[in-house]
């Protein structure tokens, strides 16, 4: 798909700080960039990050219409990325989007102008972040980490931001890459 501009995924297990970084960098509204806000079949009250709450009815229709640029399933929800950012690559901006390493062929294959943001960060990090969140039980948290020691993105597009540090030093290293 020809575009001008440059999709960065952003892509890494639960806690290690996507969204937090994902965050800092909408709003220091980037001139050029884009952060998207995806389509999530979950409750709108359960906070996180910034998304459109939509029912799977709802995601399935959109999906069916071609209104996703990359849909994909996990833990149990639909995850969608709005086709509209086709027009924002097309007029040379940057699009930052959060989404599951399963559709990285999907989008190797449909975007020439790509770069994927792979953020990772300890173990213990990990356990801290998603205690602190309080979503998932002590069990749930474990298999996270399990999930997380496993998780490996490679390819000549990805670059690794590991996000050990402070808040500050993830943010400025994040939008040193867009």
């Amino acid at each position: 798909m020809p575009e001008a501009g440059r999709l960065v995924l952003v892509v890494g297990p639960s806690g290690v700080g996507k969204d937090t970084l994902i965050e800092a960098a909408k709003n220091l509204d980037l001139r050029g960039v884009r952060v998207v806000k995806r389509d999530i079949t979950r409750s709108a009250d359960l906070g996180g990050e910034d998304y459109a709450s939509v029912s799977e009815a709802d995601f399935g229709r959109r999906e069916s219409a071609g209104q996703y640029a990359l849909s994909w399933r996990a833990h149990s929800l639909s995850y969608g990325v709005p086709g509209d950012i086709l027009e924002d690559l097309a007029a040379g901006q940057t699009v930052v989007a959060n989404v599951s390493r399963t559709v990285l062929p999907e989008a190797r294959q449909r975007f020439r102008n790509l770069v994927v943001v792979s953020v990772t960060a300890s173990s213990d990090i990990i356990r801290a972040r998603l205690q602190a969140r309080g979503r998932e039980t002590d069990t749930e948290i474990e298999g996270r980490i399990s999930r997380a020691a496993e998780f490996v993105v490679e390819g000549a597009d990805v670059i690794e931001l590991r996000n050990d540090g402070s808040r500050a030093e993830a943010v400025a290293a994040f939008v040193a890459l867009l």
